[in-house]
């Protein structure tokens, strides 16, 4: 013997509704939830005026003795983030 299993009209046409797509967007009703931005970004970071951003250079904290003049002078100077970790920093919620 084998068991067959008999769907109904009515469970035929619900199936057919859950799988149909909703014709207007669908807006939820929880409250949206505000991401918080990368905290140590703020420090570290800044926009400058033409949208690029102005970062540090690192390896001037410690054993400067053993640099030159001119890269010291060089590391005292911003760098500007290339564009593709700006993208992503952007993308991390980044605000300076």
């Amino acid at each position: 013997l084998t068991q067959v299993r008999h769907i109904t009209a009515a469970k035929q046409r619900l199936r057919k509704k859950k799988s149909r797509k909703p014709m207007t967007p669908v807006t939820s009703k929880l409250k949206k939830t505000k991401i918080k931005c990368y905290s140590s970004f703020k420090g570290r970071f800044r926009i400058m005026n033409d949208g690029q951003i102005r970062r540090w250079k690192a390896g001037k904290r410690h054993n400067a003795h053993s640099k030159s003049k001119k890269s010291k002078r060089r590391l005292r100077q911003p760098g500007i983030v290339s564009l593709a970790y700006a993208k992503v920093m952007k993308k991390l919620n980044f605000t300076g």
